[in-house]
């Protein structure tokens, strides 16, 4: 008895110095703006999370939206879902002691296999809406420049070349400059080796900036999506950032398209670059051909088909203008007498996670289809689709994989009757499949060719 009198006496003690003593507990006195970038040339969409929470996704070169958070202490994780596997990978983590009236940015940098988080901060800003200029931060995170060290960034007005007195300043990987204003306006951004201003290594094209926003202006690696080896990336920052940004291509990279004969019915065509037919760009471009890429010139650019050796009739006449820099696909597209251009911006980037598969339906016997994605050997029988209802004339989302082996098979809507399949796949990690589907001469069945070939 005397053993649990003490007990309970020592307990009732602790107890009532918890409730007459203060709490231990940090007290928040204010709040701060959190937001990510994902500089992960290989990495998909990420997710960003405070502790347990998720803060939004950041697909590569994008930044999440800003999220006001108490100024406390905080473990930051970069999480990621792998294909086959039902719980996601923690790819980086990073303690942060949190100071109100901040903008903190953590930024995703190296490999999936090897990843780091940067930490880039400076005081919160706010604009009345009266002010004429905007701030800047300049930052760098284009790995392929590492081995150079450091770099010189330039910001000026179009038309002021680089000179070794006007350069914002020096960074190296990682580095981050503090803010500075600008009027607002149209400014160009240029990358040269350090102390070399005429060694340009990258240079935007000509982007307007609006007054009262801040912007943080970093570099990345050019991936399969353009010709470029590096771009940049305005990324809108601050308490109000929505996560948006103004993509800044180099100038010295124009678009390039390529061409590919979608539509069984319009036979083979030949491509002109002109109104007069006077500049032809493919000739005898049968179907499912696929062309080389061309290089196309800013704005508009006439595209006119016609049947191959003839001048007449016009079967489309069309224009072509992707963003600069961007490599996009054309596809003739249509049946009977209506033909049209179907263009689209494939998904060319390897990521380290997954397998990509990614399909453009030019079919037009079937209003909507289904396509199955099942491990080699199996049945689609009780599988659910890996794309459901897909209409005809558009790209499709990626498809992401495991590595592993696949047969690939198509149906209609509501129907179970194979038009497509079994196509096998091989893939590792890494792979991007790039393929599109087609009418063939039996008005039952479809084919899906690869590019540039079947695997």
């Amino acid at each position: 008895m005397k053993r649990t009198f003490v007990l309970v006496t020592l307990a009732a003690a602790l107890f009532l110095g918890a409730c007459g003593g203060e709490s231990s507990l940090p007290e928040a006195t204010g709040k701060a703006s959190i937001s990510a970038i994902n500089a992960v040339k290989t990495a998909p969409e990420v997710a960003f999370l405070i502790e347990k929470r998720s803060l939004g996704t950041a697909a590569y070169t994008r930044a999440t939206s800003a999220t006001r958070f108490d100024d406390l202490s905080y473990n930051f994780n970069f999480e990621l879902s792998y294909p086959g596997e039902t719980e996601r990978r923690n790819l980086a983590s990073v303690s942060q002691d949190i100071v109100k009236d901040t903008d903190y940015i953590f930024v995703l940098t190296g490999t999936l296999a090897d990843a780091s988080v940067l930490v880039w901060e400076t005081p919160e800003r706010e604009f009345t809406g009266t002010e004429t200029f905007f701030e800047a931060r300049f930052a760098h995170t284009a790995d392929s420049l590492k081995s150079l060290g450091s770099v010189d960034y330039y910001f000026a007005a179009p038309g002021v070349a680089p000179a070794a007195d006007n350069a914002v300043g020096t960074l190296a990987f990682g580095d981050v400059l503090t803010p500075g204003d600008f009027e607002a306006g149209d400014y160009v951004l240029t990358i040269t080796a350090a102390e070399l201003p005429g060694d340009v290594l990258y240079q935007s094209a000509t982007t307007t900036f609006v007054a009262a926003t801040q912007y943080i202006m970093t570099s990345f690696d050019g991936d399969a999506s353009t010709f470029a080896p590096i771009i940049a990336r305005a990324i809108v920052s601050g308490t109000s950032s929505a996560g948006g940004s103004l993509r800044m291509p180099d100038a010295n990279y124009p678009s390039t398209v390529q061409f590919v004969n979608g539509s069984l019915a319009i036979d083979t065509v030949d491509i002109y670059g002109d109104a007069l037919l006077t500049s032809q760009l493919v000739a005898g471009h049968a179907y499912k051909d696929i062309s080389a890429e061309f290089e196309l010139a800013a704005g508009d650019n006439p595209v006119l088909y016609t049947p191959t050796t003839l001048l007449s009739p016009v079967l489309i006449d069309d224009t072509l203008n992707f963003a600069l820099g961007l490599r996009g696909r054309a596809v003739a597209y249509g049946s009977a007498d209506s033909f049209e251009l179907k263009t689209y911006l494939p998904d060319r980037r390897s990521v380290e996670s997954q397998a990509g598969l990614q399909l453009f339906n030019a079919a037009t016997n079937f209003a909507l289809i289904n396509i199955y994605v099942v491990d080699t050997g199996t049945t689609i029988i009780d599988k659910i689709a890996a794309r459901t209802a897909v209409p005809s004339g558009i790209a499709l989302p990626v498809i992401g994989l495991a590595a592993g082996s696949f047969d690939i098979y198509i149906t209609q809507i509501g129907e179970t009757d194979i038009l497509a399949g079994p196509i096998q796949i091989d893939v590792e990690r890494g792979d991007m499949l790039e393929g599109m589907i087609f009418d063939t001469v039996d008005p039952a069945t479809l084919e899906i060719n690869f590019f540039p070939n079947n695997p």
